[in-house]
Order: structure tokens, then sequence, then C-alpha cells
């Protein structure tokens, strides 16, 4: 049976190495732009990064802020970073306002790497940054952050002589990935080379082998499509080939003309492909294996239809890859099994472990600290309420069969999902709060067809005013990111409250979407990630 290496040798250095002792000329990573890139070439791209970053003035163990689209480029500036021992911030390219500056902010990073497309949001907040001091922009788009910051081009990352390689130690700190709260900002998750390396390797599975082609369309700034799809890639000494974002219409078109065998469908992703029109040539695709958070709602369906195996897997920033499930041994609706080097345990609201079947809250203790998050960056009372006695509690809440498969039940905690993105409440209506004619507001998880949340704002109108929905919508879209923004929006008298003034969200959820309902989406407006 495969086995992962030792934690000693969970690192990038480490992965790098045995790629380029054993394929240094092979396809590493293919992109949209038609980049391609080998082993060899990607290292010494990396390592030319490294030492742009060092003349930049980024100091070992520094973060540097990464706003970009998917590409190789993207993925060559992680590994410049992570082989010369400094430390990458990947941002949601959604973001901006007050969501942007507080990341940027919290991370303490004084040098942002972003989109030329994007620069104009940093401009916006630049009174908000005291810290940022050069700005790296990829692309010629125009771009106007007038002399408040330092800027250079992203091509000139590689004019320089490769910097020398860094022996990472398995806890040093790698990455700082933003995660939505539930009673406050987005916090930083501080991430260990073995953390990441652990999420990222299915070394302990049947795939990937170094024959695959995983296809990456899943965001580079999301562990999911940096780890499980670009790091894995590594590892496995496999072929990444990286389109720009998840399109139903490309998806197989992807498929079929880059021989792709495998790829990781989380979300909605494997719902919008069951629900596209069937066509005769379907199954006619060389996809082999498709891993999957969460399973398609109708399993067998799907692998007859499309020819392909389906593992089942569960993971988040502050735990990483904790359970996994081998398509041979899947259960419908189940999110995997115990991995190795993870001890697992379902516990009631007291601390006591419930029986199989029994709903409980998911702990999770790994074999050595550094297989999961450091902590919550700057928040050490949180990192007490969330890892206690080495068990991290998830906040989310499973059941177990007699046979050790989980079941996701629910969230604990008062976050919603949508897009793959975990959004906190708080966030939502604080932006919502700030509307002028809105006095009160209290955001909820609305059913989706497409087996995740939709978000729904219920709100209390200031007396005397009444609310325009569009012109509302409008207000929203240009203060945060559009995966963010409500589909529907109630207008009601008074918010539900307990006699401590909590509101009751629970009978607000239990309404669902009545007729009294605002429908953005059936209103026309539809948004995505350029919104």
């Amino acid at each position: 049976m495969r086995a992962l290496p030792p934690i000693s040798e969970r690192t990038f250095t480490h992965a790098f190495k045995r790629a380029i002792d054993d394929v240094p000329d092979k396809a590493a990573y293919i992109d949209a732009d038609g980049v391609e890139l080998t082993y060899a070439q990607t290292m010494d791209r990396a390592l030319r990064a490294g030492t742009a970053f060092a003349a930049l003035g980024v100091e070992e163990e520094q973060s540097v802020a990464l706003m970009l689209d998917n590409s190789v480029e993207f993925i060559t500036a992680v590994y410049g970073l992570g082989l010369t021992r400094r430390v990458q911030v990947p941002v949601n390219t959604a973001y901006k306002g007050d969501f942007l500056a507080h990341i940027l902010n919290d991370c303490d990073a004084e040098v942002v790497v972003i989109e030329a497309e994007y620069a104009e949001r940093l401009a916006l907040i630049a009174d908000q940054l005291p810290r940022i001091r050069h700005v790296v922009v990829r692309g010629d788009a125009p771009h106007s952050l007038g002399s408040r910051f330092e800027t250079s081009s992203f091509t000139a990352l590689f004019d320089n002589q490769p910097a020398e390689l860094v022996d990472a130690a398995p806890d040093d700190l790698m990455a700082i990935m933003y995660t939505s709260g539930t009673t406050g900002l987005s916090k930083g998750v501080e991430i260990s080379h073995a953390h990441a390396y652990t999420y990222a390797s299915r070394e302990d599975a049947a795939r990937p082998v170094a024959e695959d082609r995983i296809l990456v369309v899943l965001p580079l700034f999301h562990l999911a499509g940096q780890w499980y799809g670009a790091y894995q890639s590594l590892i496995a000494r496999a072929t990444a080939v990286v389109q720009p974002a998840f399109s139903v219409s490309k998806f197989w078109g992807w498929v079929r003309d880059f021989k792709i065998t495998e790829t990781v469908m989380l979300g909605a992703v494997a719902e919008l492909l069951q629900q596209a029109e069937p066509r005769p040539d379907d199954a006619d695709n060389t996809l082999s294996y498709a891993v999957m958070a969460p399973l398609a709602s109708d399993l067998e369906t799907f692998r007859t239809r499309f020819d392909v195996q389906l593992g089942a897997v569960y993971g988040m920033s502050e735990i990483g890859g904790v359970m996994f499930t081998e398509p041979e041994d899947v259960v419908p609706g189940e999110a995997g099994m115990a991995r190795a080097g993870f001890e697992l345990r379902l516990v009631d609201s007291d601390g006591n472990d419930v029986p199989n079947g029994a709903h409980g809250e998911l702990l999770v203790r790994p074999e050595d600290p550094a297989l999961v998050m450091r902590g919550y960056r700057g928040l050490p009372e949180k990192t007490a309420e969330t890892i206690v006695d080495g068990w991290v509690h998830t906040g989310d809440i499973f059941k177990r069969d007699d046979e050790g498969h989980y079941y996701f039940v629910d969230r604990s905690k008062d976050a919603l999902r949508r897009r793959g993105e975990n959004i906190s409440s708080f966030e939502v209506e604080r932006t919502v709060n700030a509307y002028p004619d809105i006095l009160e507001c209290a955001v909820v998880a609305a059913p989706s067809d497409l087996g995740e949340d939709e978000i729904k704002a219920v709100v209390v109108v200031r007396e005397g005013h009444e609310l325009d929905f569009i012109k509302l919508t409008e207000f929203m879209v240009e203060r945060m990111p559009y995966f963010m923004v409500p589909r529907y929006i109630q207008v009601i008298g008074v918010l539900p409250k307990t006699p401590t003034q909590k509101i009751q969200k629970h009978l607000l959820r239990d309404s669902g979407v009545a007729q009294d309902v605002w429908d953005r989406e059936a209103a026309g407006i539809k948004l995505n990630r350029r919104s």
C-alpha cells in the first residue's frame, strides 16, 4: 500500500527535488494562455521569482499577497515564495473595498502581486493600506495606482539569476489562507509546509499517478485548486492543465482536448454538469477519475453517464484533508472515511462521544501538530477556542455509520457556503446594514437546486423609507465579492429575537423562499467574477 513520506520531507523543496530527479523534462503545467513548462523550467522560474522577491525586500517568513487569475505564472509565483521560505497569501479575486483592505492589512504584507485588471481596487483603498509599499502588476491592461505605491512588471520577476533553494522545515509557515468567520471578519489560517503537503498528497491512495493529466478548474487562490490540483500534480509527478475557471459548456471539451484523466469537483460543479442536457457522447471522454466534495446527488447516474469513477473527500483550511474514500468503497451521500494520520471524533454539545448514527460535531487530532493549522493569525483567543487539548473543533456536524463512513449533516456555525466559498453572514450583514434605507438585517441560507446555499437577506426598512431592491443590489455589488451578494431579499416588520436580543435565524431559515421574497435572478440580475 502506498504511503506519504515522513513528515520531515513534506515540503515544497522535497517535492520538487523528487520531481527534478525523476522527470525534469516532463510537462508539469499547461494553461489556457498556451504556457507550458517542464518540471525543470517550473523550478527555474520559481527560483528566479524568489530572487526578485528578495530584491523587493521580502525577508524569509514574510508574507506576499497574490491576487491573480489562474495561470502557470500564478503557480510559479507560489513556488518562488515556498522554495525560498517566504509566505504566500492568496487573495480571492472577487474581493474589493473593506474586504480586500482587511486581508492585506491583517497579513502584514508589504508587497502585492496583482492582475492589472484588479489594480484599480488597490487605488481605491490606498489610504487604508499603510504597509503596502510595492505592487507587482501582471498583464498589459492600463492601471492607475498613482504615486502611492512603487510598481514593477510581473515579467520582471523572472529577469534574475535563480535563488538558492531553501530547505524549509515541515512546521515552517508556508501560507496564510483566509476563511470567512461567523462572528467577525475573515480569519487568516496559518498553514505549515507539512499541513499543505499532507492535504495535497494522495500518495496514500491509488490515484493520481505520474501518468495522470489533472484538470484544474477551481481557483488557485483556493486550497482545493492550488493544493488538490497544482500541488497534488507536483507530488505525483503528473501533468496539470490549468484553466481560468469552471465552465459547463467547455468542461468536456477541455477533457477531450488535453486528454485529461483526473480532476477535483467541489461545490456545485458536479450538479451543474449533471443538470446539463444529456448528449450521446457524454461517456466518450478520457476522464477516468474525479474526486468530489460533496458527492454528486445521483452518484450512479453520474458515474454511468460520464463513465467516470468517483472518490469522496472532506477537508477544510484549518485541518487539511482528513477523510477520503476510494471509488470502489464509495457510499452515496458520504463525505469520506478517516484518513491515516488523523484521529476523528463526533461529540455532543457536552463533549461526549456520540454513537454511530447519531449527530455530533467533528473533532480532529493529527498525529503531528504540523498537519493542522498553527492557528488564526493574530487571534490567540479564537485559536484557543478552536484547538483544545490538541483537538481541532471544526464546527461541522456529521454522523458515522457502522462501516466508518462519515456523512456531513450541517454546520453548527452560522456560516453559509455558496459556489465553493465559505461566507460569513456577519460580513454580508455589515454591508447591507450600511445601506441608508435599512434599519436592520439578518442573512441566512436559502435552499438551492445546486446542493449548496443561496443567500437570503431579511431586512427591516427604516420608518418612512421605501426599499428599491435594484439599488440595494447595486450598492452591494460595489462593496462585496459577487458570490456574497444575496440572491433573495425579504422585507419584514421586525426581526424575531430572543429575550437577550439575539436574532432567531432558524425562524428566518425555516420560512424559506416565500412569495413575498424578491429574487435577484428572477429580476434578470445574474452575477459572476467580473461583476
